[in-house]
């Protein structure tokens, strides 16, 4: 190479630095937003919305199912808390 080479290094433009610092923006906050609360709750969520299509479609034996369901949930839930674990 001789001294009137040039050789520039590549500069971001403005956008793609910003749209790099919007995209690590993002995965912080989705890294601190989709956390196992979030997963429980979307799962109680969906449970909520199934339960009340199932309530929709096929009316008042989805509501009695799914009550005598929780029946057993919450009292294996009492039992646990008794023995303690």
């Amino acid at each position: 190479m001789t001294t009137t080479t040039t050789n520039p290094t590549q500069q971001s433009s403005v956008l793609r630095t910003g749209l790099r610092t919007v995209s690590d923006a993002a995965r912080t906050m989705f890294s601190a937003v989709v956390g196992p609360e979030f997963y429980v709750l979307l799962g109680v969520l969906a449970f909520v919305v199934a339960w009340g299509l199932a309530i929709a479609t096929w009316g008042y034996p989805a509501l009695i199912i799914v009550a005598l369901f929780l029946v057993f949930v919450i009292f294996a839930g009492l039992m646990l808390i008794t023995v303690g674990k």
